[in-house]
């Protein structure tokens, strides 16, 4: 689908309603939980690239983060701002494809990508985190073989792609396994720059 094709798609889901995505991934409140700092002097940023209804951008708002949503879908921003004045929190709302948003260089102390596979966004990515960066991505993957190829980059993830996407993170945790007729890759990854900080264990797929 090109992106007018994306975005009323997703215009009508959110229309309709989607429940399942509107409270936070228990994968996101763990890894949030394990790896990310829980004391910050400053002000911290986030992005969260295709964050639909907000069930992420909202729970770290809430936590004090200046967070930044970029969503195809202008039903989900609208609905997103709504949510964000009835929690009373502030948020940076972009309507617009997560391949077009303008990263800048080391802005982001997290970033996160659930469900929204583009692989030419990771190099992006990489850049726009701060040293010691954290980007949280879930992201289905081919779990059966024999399935027909895709073009190069769409369609899912094949098994143990992802890490070799980001090849200049610290893997933090990275986990493959199946989900119905498809699988999950639920993937932690820190831009090295910190010093002092350990890597973490990596989880067996």
């Amino acid at each position: 689908m090109n992106s007018e094709e994306q975005r009323a798609h997703w215009d009508l889901k959110y229309e309709q309603g989607l429940p399942s995505l509107t409270e936070p991934d228990p994968f996101f409140v763990s890894a949030y939980e394990k790896f990310v700092p829980q004391s910050s002097p400053q002000t911290r940023m986030a992005l969260d690239l295709g964050g639909g209804v907000g069930r992420h951008a909202l729970w770290l708002a809430s936590r004090n983060w200046q967070v930044t949503v970029v969503d195809i879908s202008d039903v989900a921003i609208r609905k997103l701002s709504q949510a964000a004045l009835e929690h009373n929190v502030n948020l940076d709302l972009l309507v617009e494809d997560a391949s077009e948003y303008k990263f800048e260089p080391e802005r982001f102390d997290l970033i996160l990508l659930f469900y929204h596979l583009d692989r030419s966004l990771f190099p992006k990515i990489v850049s726009a985190l701060k040293p010691g960066g954290l980007l949280v991505c879930k992201l289905s993957v081919r779990w059966k073989s024999g399935g027909m190829l895709t073009a190069a980059g769409t369609g899912p993830l094949e098994k143990n792609e992802l890490p070799t996407l980001v090849p200049y993170l610290d893997i933090l945790h990275h986990h493959e396994r199946p989900v119905r007729d498809r699988g999950v890759a639920e993937f932690v990854g820190r831009k090295s720059g910190n010093a002092g900080e350990s890597p973490g264990e990596v989880s067996a797929p």
